[in-house]
């Protein structure tokens, strides 16, 4: 047993062996480093889908509910329940500049408050 101990072909076997081992070792654990990146990353990924999907799903259960489809009744084709008046109110269009301008005052608010307060 001495003897192949002794040996400088076997110490040099087992020398290379060891260190192929440890190179081997390290390589593989910076391979589980990267992949715990990857993991974390995707794992952040997964929470903002999982909460897009819980915003959209909140949104699907509001237009749904009963609220909005009355609202959506009352709004848009302008029905009414029995006993209830709808009441029509004509605004400025917002396309009209000239319009628009002519009802601003061209007054500065410390003007606007004088005249107010004296």
């Amino acid at each position: 047993m001495k003897k192949v101990l002794s040996n400088q072909l076997v110490l040099l076997g087992f020398a290379l062996f060891i260190i192929f081992t440890i190179l081997s070792m390290r390589q593989n654990s910076n391979k589980i480093l990267n992949q715990d990146q990857n993991l974390q990353s995707i794992d952040q990924k997964n929470q903002t889908i999982r909460k897009e999907i819980s915003d959209l799903e909140s949104k699907i259960t509001m237009a749904t509910s009963d609220f909005s489809k009355e609202k959506r009744l009352r709004d848009e084709l302008l029905l009414q329940k029995s006993g209830e008046y709808v009441v029509l109110l004509e605004g400025i269009e917002e396309s009209d500049p000239e319009v628009i301008s002519e009802t601003v005052d061209e007054k500065s608010p410390w003007e606007k408050w004088r005249a107010v307060l004296w």
